[in-house]
């Protein structure tokens, strides 16, 4: 486990650098300063909680927002988002394991959103069914997962989904050895016309 996790912060850092690149390159000093400020903020968050095998959802959900802001800053008006957490869950009480969200949504800009050229949305909504399941929502109203094979199938440098693999691996030794059944399912969306309308990631975590 402290392995998969130490696969994470190479990861995350590599894209982030490829960020400040782009702004260096574009000779927007102040934007570049004000990313590096969000890059060295998530960077502290990132290392702290790699430390520990699970992290108040608060904790979690900060990381998200700080990464999301700077995908937005990156994409400027073509990426909006919105997190939404329910009245019943105790943030500071419920833990999960570090970076375990953002994987998800990560791969729903990269892959969903980035090919569109007017850009969209995405949503994050968090609540508890019943009183020991959290059930955690990424949708995003992109091109959809068939579509994105099809245009990674056409680029030689196709980009990989590295965090969703070492999640996975994550999520199935978390199973292993808790003898629980966090699960993830995802349902490919659709317009009333039945053409793709994007995608939508539920993880189901249950409590102790």
């Amino acid at each position: 486990m402290r392995a998969l996790r130490a696969q994470m912060n190479p990861h995350f850092i590599f894209n982030c650098l490829n960020s400040i690149k782009l702004y260096t390159m574009q000779n927007d000093t102040e934007a570049a300063m004000e990313y590096l400020t969000k890059f060295s903020r998530l960077m502290r968050l990132v290392l702290e909680n790699s430390r520990r095998s699970c992290i108040p959802l608060a904790a979690e959900l900060e990381t998200l927002q700080l990464y999301i802001d700077m995908e937005v800053m990156r994409f400027k008006k073509k990426l909006s988002y919105s997190i939404t957490v329910a009245e019943n869950v105790d943030v500071d009480f419920i833990e999960i394991p570090p970076l375990l969200i953002q994987p998800f949504v990560e791969n729903a800009i990269w892959h969903g959103l980035m090919h569109k050229e007017e850009g969209g949305d995405i949503a994050v909504s968090i609540a508890m069914e019943g009183v020991n399941l959290l059930t955690i929502t990424v949708a995003d109203n992109g091109i959809g997962r068939a579509r994105a094979a099809a245009l990674r199938s056409k680029t030689a440098t196709a980009k990989k989904s590295f965090g969703m693999k070492v999640t996975t691996e994550r999520i199935a030794l978390i199973n292993q050895l808790y003898k629980t059944n966090t699960t993830v399912a995802i349902l490919d969306l659709v317009d009333p016309e039945g053409r793709p309308a994007g995608t939508e990631v539920t993880i189901k975590i249950p409590l102790s």
